[in-house]
């Protein structure tokens, strides 16, 4: 997930994630808030999960006075939070994923190991030849 400044057409790469309580019609409620190093515009993403259907929602890079109403609103909601985190982190559950790469005869000529979380993000770990 980046986190991008408009004004000053930079990533971010670190940030805050605020876990938030559920909602009526909303879980899995999380704010991922920024700070451009730049210009000093703070920028937000909200992403939540909705009850009915599970449906993901994400916010994407909110900022002005947008961002200012939504973290003044959101911040009695606020359960807890971590401070600079780097975007390219995982957040939530993590497991592992062994992918084999074959080639044309059949042979595994590598294992790929992934940590992976529930919103599909996946990062390398290590690469294995296999013999």
């Amino acid at each position: 997930m980046n986190i991008f400044c408009n004004h000053c057409k930079k990533n971010i790469s670190k940030v805050e994630v605020w876990f938030l309580k559920d909602i009526n019609n909303f879980t899995s409620r999380k704010l991922i808030y920024a700070v451009c190093p730049v210009c000093k515009e703070q920028i937000i993403t909200l992403v939540e999960k909705r009850i009915s259907d599970n449906k993901v929602f994400i916010s994407k890079n909110i900022s002005g006075i947008n961002a200012v109403k939504t973290l003044y609103r959101e911040r009695k909601r606020l359960v807890s939070q971590n401070f600079k985190i780097d975007v390219s982190d995982l957040f939530g559950w993590i497991y592992g994923v062994n992918k084999e790469i074959v080639n044309k005869k059949g042979e595994v000529t590598q294992v790929r190991q992934y940590s992976s979380d529930f919103f599909g993000n996946k990062k390398i770990v290590k690469k294995i030849k296999a013999k």
